[in-house]
């Protein structure tokens, strides 16, 4: 065994318990708080639809002050029905369910390999080959089905001879397993009692007498189930008991046939059996051998058993298939087999976990069957993580082959298994918020249909709108601000009069200039080097200017933009953030929010939603006229333009180091003429800002204010979202008035769980 394999192991555990360097924040510790979380809310719930149960129970009955709030407004009760807390109820137990799935896996200290597949395949073979455990411990017979309860065998170095626990169903849970038999032998008798077990003899009596009308799968179910009467008295001490044996004497309880193949009893009341022995490999460190039991076996459920195994108790599986010494083929059962897998356990992840072991062996005589049945399971491009032909009696060559090889596997890919099952139940989550952020808005709607007709007719809303919302007089304090045509835009001057300060650094140095002249060639000319610096210092030139675009100007644009967000939102402006909105979390910018608002809630308002777009689409484009004046001042280093400043004729009768000199100063001696054009020329520009900022608070007030249609259609916007706006002044006459004070709690309850991070896993 490679001797890293123990560590990482180890190191996989620890991130999903969450301790050593994972502590505190491994798999377990957010599954756990998230599983907190949800439970609160479930609490929530459940009290919320008691109450709602309450007030529909109110009015059926005609009695109380809803039954008078529902003569008042018909629509009241129609929209608490509707306001049914069971599919977000039932969403959230989903949701724990696959949260309960990941605290099993990520609470376990062992990593849980399933040895699965049909009935007298070699899956025994294989267990005895890894564990070391005896024929007589683990029954490995081509007899009949030998396995009769599951057998959980972990890697306990020092543990020899074998030790085991053998858990036994109590009799609720036995009588839940032989009514099953009944239903599905369409026997009419309720069991009530395991004391009733005996009883049951009539019952088999009455079953034989007319077994030749019964088809073969009743009369293979019969067979198993008169063993649970017929033996009663051999099992039923066990009911509901917890035992320790030795090695010598396991095979008692999870075999179906003793050492000398007579049958035995006792395993009908196992329900697992924990198996503690040294592997022949010792240093596989914390693994697990699941051994259930094969599929064939003429017990009922026995493929659910699997699957559940499967779902609940494994990290990996093994398949193991015989192919017949005599030839043998992909059968119908080996699709059945592969398809329940994939349909229970998801397709998508099988190749990471599923491995496939073909049986096959110089005593099996089956290895040309085995290469056929390989070719033809790899032609099928199935997912298995593996397809593998070993000999499952050899224990070298399980090692070898099998063990080593998925556990090296299984340290790659485990990490990508539990992040996809935390995916999957983020999924659950995910629609559980969605169902319960629709409940939240049901709710309110409740609310708002109670108060429809005080609402329109004015009273309280008309007096908040008209007396206490601020939107109107915050709008004309920021407008004010911007209310300046002449002012000039400090942060686009300050950003320009650095890059043009800056233009002297970006000039050659002499010693530059002079490598240039003496390298020879075409370049070295005088006046090509100078172009060539002069084209070089244009080009940065522009190039720090066009950036203002993507800096200053988004800046700007951004700031202004979320000063009119923050006007519409804030409880001295227009109070819009108390209006309930899905989004991703709890840290989204005022941008974001906004977005989510004008998606969520401003579809029945069209006017409302194009003037709010406009702010959120506002673009400040002085793109073309910065570069337009760009273009004007740095003409003096523009070849193609009559101001480009050319060298003085003496410099060609100069030597070296003063033709560098006359090239430095000469470009030098643009940038007080670049920087003064360039300055003047942005005055007109450096007064966009404000006008434009202007422009547009004025251009929100126009539509929605002082435009008849506009103010029309934002006061019935307010309208809808008063109670969530106006809250507390609802509340108070809501109480007073309806008596729905008990609603307001429970609905301050529910929305102040509405939060996108209460329903997100976050992975770690």
């Amino acid at each position: 065994m490679p001797e890293n394999i123990n560590g990482q192991i180890d190191q996989i555990l620890d991130r999903r318990i969450g301790r050593g360097a994972f502590t505190g924040h491994g798999h377990l510790d957010a599954v756990t708080a998230k599983e907190v979380e949800l439970k609160k809310i479930l609490s929530i719930l459940s009290e919320y639809q008691v109450m709602r149960d309450n007030i529909l129970y109110n009015i059926h009955e005609q009695k109380g002050e809803y039954y008078a709030m529902s003569l008042e407004d018909p629509l009241f009760a129609q929209a608490v029905e509707a306001a049914n807390a069971e599919e977000s109820i039932n969403s959230i137990y989903s949701a724990l369910g696959e949260l309960e799935l990941l605290k099993k896996r990520f609470s376990r200290e062992t990593i849980n390999i399933s040895v699965v597949g049909r009935a007298r395949q070699g899956k025994s073979c294989l267990l005895q080959s890894i564990s070391g455990l005896r024929d007589e411990v683990i029954p490995a017979s081509n007899g009949g089905d030998c396995t009769g309860a599951k057998s959980v065998i972990c890697n306990s170095p020092g543990q020899l001879p074998a030790r085991a626990t053998v858990v036994f169903y109590n009799e609720v849970e036995l009588v839940n397993i032989i009514q099953r038999y009944l239903d599905e032998l369409h026997i009419h008798v309720h069991l009530g009692a395991a004391s009733n077990i005996p009883s049951l003899s009539t019952c088999i009596a009455d079953f034989i007498a007319k077994i030749s009308q019964k088809t073969g799968r009743e009369q293979s179910l019969f067979n198993h189930f008169k063993k649970y009467v017929e033996h009663y008295n051999e099992y039923r001490e066990y009911l509901g008991r917890e035992v320790n044996v030795d090695e010598d004497h396991i095979r008692d309880f999870v075999a179906q046939y003793d050492v000398n193949m007579m049958p035995t009893y006792k395993f009908l009341a196992v329900k697992e059996v924990r198996i503690y022995t040294e592997f022949n490999y010792a240093d596989a460190g914390k693994i697990v051998l699941v051994d259930t039991i094969g599929l064939g076996d003429t017990s009922l459920g026995i493929g659910d058993k699997m699957l559940e195994t499967l779902k609940n108790d494994s990290d990996a599986a093994i398949l193991v298939r015989l192919p017949s010494a005599n030839g043998d083929s992909i059968r119908v059962e080996d699709d059945q087999l592969y398809d329940s897998i994939a349909e229970s356990m998801g397709m998508d992840m099988l190749n990471k976990w599923l491995f496939f072991a073909l049986n096959v062996g110089d005593v099996l005589q089956n290895y040309n069957s085995g290469d056929a049945m390989e070719n033809a399971f790899r032609q099928r491009q199935l997912n298995f993580a593996s397809i593998t032909k070993v000999d499952c009696s050899k224990s070298d060559e399980v090692q070898d082959k099998l063990l080593i090889p998925i556990l090296e596997y299984l340290i790659d890919n485990l990490a990508q298994v539990d992040n996809n099952l935390m995916e999957k139940a983020n999924k659950a989550l995910d629609k559980a918020y969605l169902n319960y952020f629709g409940l939240c808005g049901k709710a309110s709607s409740v609310l708002r249909g109670g108060l429809k007709k005080a609402l329109s007719t004015g009273g309280l809303f008309d007096d908040l709108f008209r007396d206490k919302l601020g939107l109107m007089r915050q709008l004309n304090k920021l407008n004010l601000e911007y209310n300046t045509p002449d002012a000039e835009n400090d942060q686009i001057r300050m950003e320009v009069l650095r890059i043009v300060r800056s233009m002297g650094r970006h000039c050659p140095t002499l010693s530059e200039i002079k490598e240039r002249l003496t390298e020879g060639g075409p370049n070295s000319h005088v006046e090509t080097a100078y172009n060539y610096y002069a084209d070089n210092l244009r080009a940065m030139m522009r190039d720090s200017l066009d950036e203002i675009n993507s800096t200053v100007i988004v800046r700007l644009q951004d700031e202004v933009k979320d000063r009119i967000i923050e006007v519409l939102r804030s409880d001295d402006g227009g109070r819009l953030g108390r209006i309930p909105v899905m989004s991703e979390g709890e840290s989204v910018t005022p941008l974001e929010w906004f977005k989510e608002l004008i998606a969520q809630k401003t579809e029945e308002f069209p006017l409302v939603k194009t003037a709010f777009k406009d702010i959120v689409d506002f673009r400040l484009n002085i793109e073309g006229l910065l570069e337009y004046k760009a273009n004007l001042a740095l003409r003096y280093l523009d070849q193609e333009s009559p101001s480009f400043t050319r060298l003085p004729m003496s410099v060609h009768s100069s030597s070296v180091d003063e033709k560098a000199e006359i090239i430095l100063q000469t470009l030098m001696s643009t940038i007080p003429d670049i920087a003064q054009d360039l300055m003047d020329g942005i005055k007109e520009l450096l007064r966009i800002p404000a006008n434009s900022f202007n422009a547009r608070i004025r251009k929100l007030r126009e539509r929605l204010i002082f435009k008849e249609d506009g103010l029309r259609e934002l006061k019935n916007f307010y309208r809808e979202y008063a109670p969530a706006i106006w809250a507390d002044d609802f509340k108070n006459i809501v109480g007073k008035q309806v008596a729905l004070d008990e609603w307001n709690v429970q609905l301050d309850k529910l929305n102040g769980e509405n939060k996108k991070s209460n329903f997100m896993l976050q992975l770690q």
